[in-house]
């Protein structure tokens, strides 16, 4: 007996025939479209990336033309602002205009910057707060240490009097009993090891602090006095300057170079007028001669900018950099 004959029943596809189901026909067909909008949106992403990048390309490159061109245009400005100051300058010399030598001060001015930059020597014999912070803080040690030995004493004395007036078998004598050895213990670190180190500690830094003290009871009036000086010259080198301006004489290199020939107006002349007198200041407290730099040579590279000479005359760089007088 064949197969078909024995299961008479059973229905047989035609030769040939595929059978396909509709729902999956559907689905792989919106599998493709998304498959191929995903590659149409990669190809239109890579293009406009790809402007987008050779904008950006050709934005920095025209930027940096203009940075060159700006860059070379303020050279040009610069060199025409010191050519017009040379011009001037010529002009009113041939004009016998008076020149000013604003270092020429004199020996009063000069013996009272020196008075005025003691203030720093004399300040440097006392301790500022901070230093003294931890030497007060060794003083406030010590009491505290004593009281630690006044509580472990007090523990100590409270163990034995539980002992002294219980019995055996009493809980509170057997409590009494183990803290007995961890109360003797703490009170003999205390009593050994804490309150010594907090008392040589403390008379160390009451010693220190006394002798700073004294100091500060001598010094303290010529630091004052320093400072007094200090305000005096400002004062003086400002109604120098002043003067000058006032005068429509002639001001040195050094002094337009940095500060140009009047002040600005407005708030700005306040600063400019303060930084000019300490700049001039400075000339004078230092000895600088140069002519056309107001500060004088620029220090070695290894200079101590903690220094109170370079700490004052970097202040003095970056207010003369604020100035921005040459539009830079």
């Amino acid at each position: 007996m064949t197969y078909s004959e024995y299961y008479s029943d059973t229905d047989y596809y035609e030769p040939g025939e595929d059978e396909r189901d509709p729902e999956f026909d559907a689905l792989s067909e919106t599998v493709d479209g998304v498959q191929e909008t995903v590659v149409d949106l990669e190809t239109r992403t890579g293009r406009e990336l790809t402007e987008l990048r050779e904008t950006f390309d050709s934005f920095t490159d025209a930027h940096a033309r203009h940075e060159s061109r700006l860059d070379q245009a303020t050279r040009q400005l610069e060199r025409l602002r010191q050519r017009l100051q040379l011009l001037e300058r010529a002009v009113r010399v041939s004009e016998k205009v008076p020149v000013v030598d604003l270092d020429d001060v004199g020996p009063a001015l000069r013996k009272l910057a020196a008075d005025a930059e003691r203030r720093h020597a004399l300040a440097a014999q006392l301790l500022t707060a901070n230093q003294r912070r931890p030497y007060e803080e060794d003083l406030e040690r010590l009491p505290q240490a004593r009281e630690a030995l006044l509580e472990s004493d007090s523990a100590l004395v409270a163990v034995l009097g539980v002992l002294a007036t219980s019995q055996h078998g009493d809980d509170r004598r057997a409590d009494a009993e183990a803290r007995l050895s961890e109360v003797v213990a703490r009170r003999r670190v205390v009593l050994d090891r804490q309150l010594p180190a907090a008392t040589k500690d403390a008379e160390a830094a009451r010693q220190l602090l006394d002798a700073d003290d004294v100091t500060r009871t001598r010094v303290l009036p010529q630091i004052e006095k320093a400072e007094r000086d200090w305000e005096e010259l400002h004062s003086k080198l400002r109604e120098r300057i002043t003067d000058a301006i006032g005068s429509s004489a002639l001001l040195p290199v050094w002094f337009t170079h940095a500060f140009g020939v009047a002040p600005p107006s407005g708030a700005a002349g306040d600063r400019w007028i303060r930084a000019a007198t300490s700049a001039l200041a400075y000339r004078v407290t230092h000895g600088v001669t140069d002519q056309a730099l107001p500060l004088g040579e620029p220090p070695a590279d290894d200079t101590d900018w903690a220094q109170p000479q370079w700490s004052w005359r970097a202040r003095l760089e970056q207010d003369i950099e604020d100035l921005d007088i040459n539009g830079d």
